[in-house]
């Protein structure tokens, strides 16, 4: 007899109070998100376009452009409002989608180019979901909802006969790359209402951004799109509604007594949201019925208790978020909606995150974040924990994004820099950041994923070890990384593909205006230490001029006499020469390399002799301080003589003799550029790894007159 049991989690906690502290965490994060007192001037505007209402909000960063930007909305949101309706909407009998309708059997139809985006949409959702989502199948609904209202039944017969045919791929022959569509027999409809609202919404957004209205939220129907800040400089938050209870289906709630089951935040994202409460249709027994057709059970979706009742996905596009929310909530239950979606994570119109709502239980079901702590237990962690004082020894990137992480998570910083200004070697890096499932590798369309990544990764290891389990983290935290510089202000949006690997991955900003290419390093570095200075003053202090000498640490012996190291502090000597030793609960070491260590103890002599001789792009601080700290203690190192020979770097010819050189980056060659010898000769792949190249240059032994050494 088995003494317990493994299956999907079940929450015992009470449903109402569940349900009360879900509303709560809700509102609160909605009232975080408001309008500052200092926030910047928006334009808002409301309205009703077709019997549905509306939302528009605009950050004007000019309060005198206001007139302006009243008039430019005006225009966009009634051209928007017009190819909706002109192309789209079923109740217009003249508009493109209703003559479609019309069309004889077998006749081409030039879509135009709304249309034809939207039927792109349609086609890759009903594959996508198995034929849940179908905006083929009016004439069986219809049917479906007179028989409900007459209060009979359809027969069984009379359904299977409407789905035999009534299907996109049965009642119409579609070609995206021809841009036709014709009917391929006469009870053939389209009806899009589950996607042209999105269309719309879709439409506006991007058109006003077009305009350079960066800052934008608009809201149709419950259909959301937005781009950039509110007025206070936060992501646009929305809150999703509670559905109604089964008793009280049949109500409308006021806006102003509804409660919520989760707020999301909008990062250049959209959200729609389905549920099995719209568009009710009375039937017999006192039975109401949703009027999306659910093929499961081939009839009209029924609100229950036990099925999925509510569905809201976010989305890089509301058309594509608006038709996913329908097709998911016909699967019926979370397990089947994550299978669908997981798809979706990695292609062009990505799904960045849903939210499933059964009613029985008040269950609530979202997208699995892979290596990701969930926010709302990470708040609650950090709610019962005591503010620890962290001590971060190196000022680049490393230490600046632990700097900003440990404030996350409540802990009062103080970072430490040896130099007179925090940046280091990342302050010098040029070509940019590696990572997949981007949002930039979306929108080109790159194909990738973490298997390439990682097998990419493990190709390049040559002559050394990867330690599967580091390149996993890398792989999988890669998206999260650009994403995570993304929100701090970082404009990764420009792919090229580099030395090594096989996709087009590596994400840098793009050139300014006038072309001048923008030294990504640099930008990361100066955006992390303004976050810093400007936002997290309170809880980071930054000291320069400091070196770090050695480690504080208390032992103890264990019972099985293995001997404990604990860190306490560091040992620092500050810029007057002055020693102290500064106390805190954790230290974390992020100084870099040593490949400038020419010290009495160089650790470059002693795990990599060979390389002593070659210049580097180190700066003059990369000494290994904090390695040569951590091994006085005792700590094991690892893989100290792999040492990375770049194959590029770029020589002053006034100072060529200077042993510090500056990066030739991978996106020189990764843009076209080749590499010469001597003799005007091309004598390898510039593409190829690094160790490959750098092996080649070796071997030509064209050394730079003057240089002391540089090939």
């Amino acid at each position: 007899m088995a003494d317990g049991k493994t299956s999907a989690s079940v929450v015992a906690v009470d449903p109402e109070r569940a349900a009360k502290e879900r509303d709560a965490a809700a509102r609160a994060m909605l009232q975080d998100g408001g309008v500052s007192p200092v926030g910047k001037a928006q334009l808002l505007k409301k309205g009703l376009a077709y019997a549905v209402p509306y939302t528009l909000k605009i950050v004007v960063a000019d309060p005198k452009a206001m007139e302006k930007t009243t008039a430019d909305v005006e225009k966009v949101l009634q051209t928007a409002f017009q190819v909706v309706d002109t192309l789209l909407n079923n109740f217009n009998e003249n508009s493109e989608v209703s003559r479609i309708n019309r069309m004889p059997v077998g006749e081409e139809h030039q879509m135009s180019a709304a249309l034809k985006r939207v039927m792109g949409c349609c086609q890759r959702v009903y594959n996508s979901s198995r034929g849940a989502f179908d905006p083929a199948v009016g004439p069986l609904v219809r049917e479906l909802r007179d028989a409900a209202r007459e209060g009979r039944t359809l027969p069984a017969e009379r359904i299977n006969a409407l789905l035999s045919k009534c299907t996109l791929n049965i009642s119409f022959s579609i070609d995206l790359n021809r841009g036709t569509i014709a009917r391929k027999h006469a009870d053939a409809m389209l009806d899009l209402g589950g996607v042209n609202k999105g269309y719309g919404v879709d439409y506006v957004v991007e058109h006003l951004n077009h305009l350079g209205y960066d800052d934008v939220f608009f809201e149709w129907g419950g259909d959301v799109r937005a781009s950039g800040k509110n007025p206070s400089n936060q992501h646009w938050v929305v809150g999703i509604a509670r559905p109604p209870a089964l008793a009280d289906i049949r109500t409308v709630v006021p806006q102003d007594k509804q409660s919520f089951i989760r707020v999301v935040c909008l990062n250049d994202e959209a959200i729609a949201t389905s549920g099995d409460y719209e568009n009710l249709v009375e039937g017999p027994g006192s039975k109401v019925y949703s009027s999306t057709f659910n093929a499961t059970s081939k009839s009209l979706l029924e609100p229950t208790e036990t099925n999925i009742a509510q569905v809201s996905v976010k989305c890089y596009s509301c058309m594509y978020a608006d038709a996913l929310a329908t097709a998911a909530l016909l699967k019926n239950n979370p397990t089947a909606v994550r299978r669908m979606l997981d798809n979706w994570r990695y292609v062009r119109d990505t799904v960045t995150d849903y939210t499933t709502y059964s009613r029985e239980g008040e269950r609530v079901a979202k997208m699995f974040e892979i290596a990701t702590e969930d926010k709302e237990m990470r708040a609650k962690r950090i709610r019962g924990s005591l503010p620890a004082r962290v001590i971060i020894v190196g000022g680049g990137l490393a230490g600046c994004s632990a700097a900003i992480e440990a404030v996350n998570c409540g802990a009062q910083v103080i970072l430490l820099e040896k130099e007179a200004k925090i940046g280091g070697n990342s302050a010098k890096a040029t070509s940019g950041i590696n990572a997949w499932g981007t949002r930039a590798q979306a929108k080109q369309g790159v194909m990738d994923g973490g298997k390439f990544f990682e097998r990419d990764t493990h190709r390049s290891g040559k002559g050394g070890h990867c330690d599967p389990c580091l390149v996993k983290t890398l792989s999988v935290k890669s998206s999260d990384a650009v994403k995570w510089l993304s929100e701090l202000g970082v404009p990764l949006t420009v792919l090229s593909q580099l030395g090594g690997a096989s996709r087009k991955r590596c994400h840098r900003a793009p050139d300014k205006s006038d072309g001048t290419p923008v030294p990504i390093g640099f930008t990361i570095m100066k955006t992390l230490e303004n976050h810093i200075i400007n936002d997290l003053s309170h809880q980071v202090t930054v000291m320069t001029g400091i070196k770090v000498t050695g480690l504080e640490s208390k032992s103890h012996v264990r019972p099985d006499g293995v001997l404990v190291k604990h860190v306490t502090g560091v040992r620092l000597i500050q810029g007057d020469g002055q020693s102290r030793v500064l106390n805190a609960d954790a230290v974390i070491l992020a100084t870099g390399g040593f490949s400038n260590d020419h010290t009495a103890n160089s650790l470059l002599q002693q795990y990599a002799p060979q390389l002593s001789s070659f210049p580097t792009t180190n700066g003059v601080w990369a000494t290994g301080d904090g390695v040569k700290a951590a091994r006085e203690l005792g700590v094991k190192l690892v893989d100290m003589d792999k040492v990375q020979l770049h194959p590029t770097g770029l020589l002053d010819p006034k100072d060529p003799s200077n042993r510090t050189k500056y990066l030739g980056p991978e996106a020189l060659r990764g843009s076209g550029g080749v590499l010469l010898n001597k003799n005007g000769e091309r004598f390898v792949n510039e593409l190829d790894l690094r160790s490959v190249v750098s092996q080649a240059i070796i071997e030509q032994n064209n050394v730079y007159p003057g240089s002391g050494g540089s090939k």
